[in-house]
């Protein structure tokens, strides 16, 4: 069966009308929808490139396996957010890449930038060796992450974290930033094999 792009925005679009609701409600929004909006638009996306895929998800340890070459993406979503970890006005979007003590079981990692509302995602595609260069971090709030990308909204907002928590910015991350654009919608590198 092919899968459809415009029944994977569908069903982004229920998700995202249910946000809605939610936050006229003053409820919370339940990470797992960020996440799960943010597969559905990778799915959308990859059948718009027509690129052949099946979904995974569930204990697989990554999310959609590309039926031609049997390569493994892994989804991650995030808000933008602080956490605490930075001062309050410093912004920015946060993926794992890497567990401590587990296993990469992906061979590309997508991670899906969101607005506060679930829209605007911007998708940055990365190859498993480009994601792995992220260098290993120890933040006590977060004792099981031992690579990760932050993402921030800014250059600026980039170089105060980095004067506030220089060993919360590894080299590669600063990369990331400083040159975002490389990473950005690269849905052809899904058709190669990766590097």
């Amino acid at each position: 069966m092919e899968h459809s792009s415009a029944k994977y925005l569908q069903a982004y679009q229920v998700i995202r009308r249910l946000v809605e609701l939610l936050t006229e409600l003053n409820e919370k929004v339940p990470t797992l929808l960020v996440g799960f909006c943010g597969e559905l638009l990778v799915k959308s996306k990859l059948a718009e490139n027509g690129i052949r895929f099946l979904s995974k998800g569930g204990q697989a340890g990554f999310d959609i396996e590309l039926k031609d070459s049997g390569k493994r993406i892994e989804v991650r979503s995030s808000l933008l957010k602080n956490e605490g970890i930075y001062p309050k006005d410093i912004m920015f979007y946060g993926w794992r890449i890497k567990n401590s003590n587990s296993k990469v079981k992906y061979d590309y990692l997508v991670c899906v930038a969101f607005d506060e509302r679930l829209t605007n995602p911007r998708f940055y595609v990365f190859t498993r060796d480009e994601a792995l260069q992220a260098g290993d971090v120890s933040i006590p709030r977060f004792r099981n992450v031992q690579k990760k990308l932050h993402l921030f909204r800014s250059l600026e907002e980039m170089e105060k974290a980095v004067e506030e928590r220089p060993s919360y910015v590894t080299e590669w991350e600063r990369h990331v930033n400083r040159s975002r654009d490389k990473y950005e919608d690269r849905w052809e590198i899904l058709k190669t094999n990766p590097t």
